[in-house]
């Protein structure tokens, strides 16, 4: 949305006159897209740097340290605005930690230790292998909805038959959602044992849904997580209470599993559908569920000893694999987390997991963002890996990597004499010379004016490669 917006203000007609005019063109406005995601990721997660890290990663084509401060000053006046706005109940006076968030956060962690961290070190190995999980269900959702785009492109050809297909897969997510938790009607008793809670795990508590149940003493599991809010949702699996006392409440295995098929699948329709809808907080969602199945799956296996560490952080931690599992990024994701977490105890995991959930999504697909890109047929200049592995031009000489004449291009040139020099010509690089050279191609003449060097007149101005230039 962020990006969107940018992309509309700097181009808008409404936006005219004077030195806005200089913003109304192409490398203005991928400027204006870059800070405008990184606005945008500020906004949502209250997570200024991982915004503009996010745009360096994801969002820019090209970076500069012009761009840098620019993307930073718009998360930083946007974080600045939600601040504000927030503080505004207040009389503009002290406020809560949580008044910094975006309006999208995780809530509050800390220690369930007192001084010590919230896993044990040999749980890291454990970390690294959800990280490589969660690249596996990244790179099956990164391929199934890359055959889903294949068809729609085919077959949804006309606004009706998007317009139905929306209403498909809403009506169809929505019984799910409903039938569900019909369905799995067990009733799990509340907690009562929260002497040491603190207020925000008790407020989650009271968020559960009693459906089907005896209110203030039971709740549904699958509609807690199915009936409620994503936000809430994400905040109960990071923060309802599981560390291996058998006496802890908590989601099962049954109905985080009937959450977890079914919302990916739902996802994976969803991404690419004619409808305004992301990737994060679906990726989110469905990765705490995963790390929450595997957390409680470990302390059932474990039989309430306490061995491994809080449901919560492997919630965490299947919520970070998925999500890079699904886009590939690794930085801003990592910098995003640690800011809505707030706890810098989670660096080394969160480092691990995305970094392994990337490599291996890598081995099966690019990620979602790229192959969208790929799908469209966007104008994206790829990086040129081959030039890393051209060894040989360390030994080569100037004579087998040079030509004794060359194809110049003046500063200003027709589209045409391009073409015509691309289809003619097999160099790869063009000198660029001013107007003084004798020989080139460009100018006020047509066509392509020979092959000849220019003469000594003529100023080098730079060079440009037959990539740029396509």
């Amino acid at each position: 949305a962020g990006a969107v917006v940018a992309a509309e203000v700097s181009q808008s007609v409404f936006f005219s006159g004077g030195r806005i005019d200089d913003f109304k063109n192409d490398k203005e406005k991928r400027d204006f897209v870059a800070c405008g995601a990184a606005a945008g990721v500020a906004a949502a997660f209250g997570a200024p740097i991982g915004g503009v890290l996010f745009s360096l990663e994801e969002g820019a084509s090209f970076w500069s340290t012009r761009l840098t401060w620019r993307c930073f000053f718009c998360a930083m006046t946007t974080v600045f605005t939600i601040y504000f706005l927030n503080a505004a109940s207040n009389q503009f006076g002290k406020t809560e930690k949580s008044s910094t968030n975006g309006m999208f956060n995780f809530g509050e962690f800390f220690s369930l230790n007192g001084e010590g961290s919230n896993f044990a070190a040999w749980e890291l190995f454990i970390f690294t292998f959800i990280g490589g999980m969660g690249g596996l269900v990244g790179a099956c959702f990164v391929y199934c909805n890359n055959k889903l785009h294949l068809y729609r492109n085919k077959n949804r050809t006309t606004h009706y038959l998007m317009l139905r297909e929306a209403l498909i897969i809403t009506t169809v997510f929505t019984l799910f959602c409903v039938l569900i938790p019909v369905y799995f009607s067990k009733c799990t008793p509340l907690p009562v044992d929260m002497e040491e809670w603190t207020s925000q795990e008790k407020n989650l508590v009271d968020e559960l849904i009693p459906l089907y149940c005896t209110k203030d003493t039971h709740y549904n599991e699958a509609a807690s997580l199915f009936l409620v809010d994503s936000d809430t949702a994400i905040k109960q699996l990071f923060h309802f209470r599981e560390i291996g006392d058998h006496s802890d409440s908590t989601f099962s295995s049954t109905a985080l599993a009937l959450f977890f098929v079914p919302y990916v699948i739902g996802a994976c329709f969803a991404c690419g559908a004619s409808v305004p809808a992301g990737m994060f907080v679906p990726s989110l969602l469905s990765g705490a569920t995963f790390g929450r199945l595997i957390g409680h799956l470990l302390h059932k296996l474990d039989k309430t000893r306490g061995t491994f560490a809080d449901s919560g952080t492997y919630a965490l931690m299947g919520a970070a694999a998925v999500t890079s599992g699904v886009s590939r990024i690794t930085i801003s994701l990592t910098i995003m987390i640690l800011e809505a977490t707030g706890d810098m105890q989670y660096v080394l995991p969160i480092m691990l997991t995305v970094m392994m959930a990337r490599l291996v999504g890598n081995v099966f697909t690019h990620g979602l963002y790229d192959m969208h890109i790929e799908c469209k047929g966007l104008h994206f200049l790829e990086e040129d890996e081959e030039i890393e592995n051209l060894s040989f031009l360390e030994k080569a000489a100037l004579t087998s990597v040079m030509t004794q004449d060359p194809t110049c291009l003046y500063p200003l040139v027709r589209v045409g004499e391009v073409s015509d020099l691309l289809r003619l010509c097999t160099h790869h690089c063009f000198p660029v010379v001013d107007q003084g050279g004798s020989n080139g191609m460009g100018g006020s003449a047509g066509g392509v004016h020979g092959a000849s060097a220019p003469s000594r007149s003529g100023i080098l101005l730079g060079t440009v490669s037959r990539n740029v230039i396509c």
